[in-house]
């Protein structure tokens, strides 16, 4: 039966550019690769053949391909929609069901965050990760946090003619509040307050994982409050490249949902909100000196919002800090690529040349502005990964705890 799927696959001039540079083409044959599954395979699709290979399986959906292609294919949505497709007609396991809806476990996780994160780490749910659910059992799990972002924004009272939304994701609120707590600080320093629109998960792991029905009822209710607050002229932040690339680009690309075309002009990545501000003079740059050389990964979503990188731009206006950005085109995690157990060898060796030049800096820190990038980085050396945000808050003398210290003892 014929797929409905009508690209110009025929714009491939079979280049193998796109192969050159794929990070999973790289260290497996187990991915035939992003120009014979996506372009090649493509023409066969279009007059109702099926060729939806299980390789399929193994393509990461880091984009790269879309990236280096000179014919301008959009070689991830042929691969993307070819395995959605096959997801469809074989359906979705019981174990990508629980890594897509991770986001759900967040509250419960919380809620009891202290044995949550002593259970996570237990020989127990490694046993049962690995051979009921066939998980990598020896990948670092994120911790849970007992206060989520969410319930600290419910005493949010700085008040400002200045606004921004922001969308801070389910991986911020119940994991790394932290990051949230930064980004709206560093919003205040530059007077502006941030707004919440009413949100959840972005869907990204659903849409990953093929189950494209739940992540189109989660990006609806996003864009109930989304839309709200660009009709009102805000613009909307976002801390994670890969919600921003999933409600900029994949709600209308795969989940169909036209509206969200009205988000385009609004949707803005934090970093890039703030080199705006200094492009126009309106950045506070009274910062303190940070003498250190920052290990810096670039995340493959970044690259593909197109939108260059900010974050370095944004550091180097620190004095003493020198940004080593690393030249890495993927960590190799992959959201919950990494953590399925038929994948974790690739995952790894995709990271081999992240982990030796992680192991080559002598700082503690290294950085990078996606949650499975600093999964991964953390997961490849005892490097604490954090977002560049937090390095601009360090260099405004801004320390979080000391804060909630003050606003504890009645002092703010």
């Amino acid at each position: 039966m014929k797929k409905d799927i009508y690209y110009p696959a025929d714009q491939c001039v079979k280049c193998t550019i796109c192969v050159e540079h794929c990070p999973v083409v790289k260290v497996t044959d187990k991915y035939l690769g992003p120009k014979q599954v996506g372009p090649d395979f493509q023409r066969f699709r279009n007059i109702g053949e099926d060729v939806y290979n299980i390789s399929l399986e193994y393509c990461s959906g880091c984009r790269t391909c879309d990236i280096v292609c000179p014919s301008g294919v959009n070689v991830s949505e042929l691969n993307a929609r070819a395995k959605i497709a096959l997801i469809e007609q074989e359906g979705i396991s019981i174990r990508d069901r629980l890594l897509s809806h991770a986001y759900m476990f967040g509250h419960l996780g919380s809620m009891v965050a202290p044995a949550t994160n002593t259970f996570m780490k237990s020989k127990a749910l490694r046993w049962i990760s690995e051979k009921l659910l066939r998980l990598e059992k020896d990948l670092k799990y994120p911790t849970y946090t007992s206060e989520p972002f969410e319930e600290w924004i419910e005493n949010y009272s700085f008040e400002s003619e200045k606004k921004v939304a922001y969308f801070y994701g389910c991986f911020t609120n119940f994991n790394d509040p932290d990051l949230g707590k930064a980004v709206v600080k560093t919003l205040e320093r530059n007077g502006y307050q941030a707004v919440f629109p009413e949100q959840e998960c972005c869907g990204l792991p659903l849409l990953g994982n093929g189950d494209v029905k739940g992540a189109r009822k989660l990006a609806a209710k996003n864009l109930e409050g989304l839309l709200k607050a660009a009709d009102e002229g805000l613009k909307i932040i976002y801390s994670s490249t890969s919600c921003g690339m999933m409600i900029r680009d994949d709600y209308v690309t795969y989940l169909g949902l036209k509206e969200a075309e009205r988000l385009t002009d609004s949707m803005v990545e934090v970093s890039e909100f703030f080199w705006g501000l200094h492009e126009k003079g309106e950045l506070d740059t009274d910062f303190e000196e940070i003498d250190m050389v920052l290990p810096y990964l670039i995340p493959c979503h970044l690259r593909s919002l197109g939108i260059g990188f900010p974050a370095i731009d944004l550091m180097e206006l620190i004095p003493g800090l020198e940004v080593d950005e690393l030249g890495i085109y993927c960590c190799g995690l992959a959201g919950t690529y990494g953590f399925k157990e038929e994948k974790a060898d690739i995952s790894n060796a995709i990271g081999e040349e992240l982990a030796e030049l992680l192991l080559k800096s002598d700082e503690e820190l290294a950085a990078s502005d996606c949650e499975a990038c600093r999964m991964q980085i953390e997961n490849l050396s005892d490097k604490k990964a954090i977002h560049p945000i937090k390095i601009l808050l360090k260099g405004y003398g801004i320390n979080l705890e000391d804060e909630e210290h003050d606003k504890e003892d009645g002092k703010v």
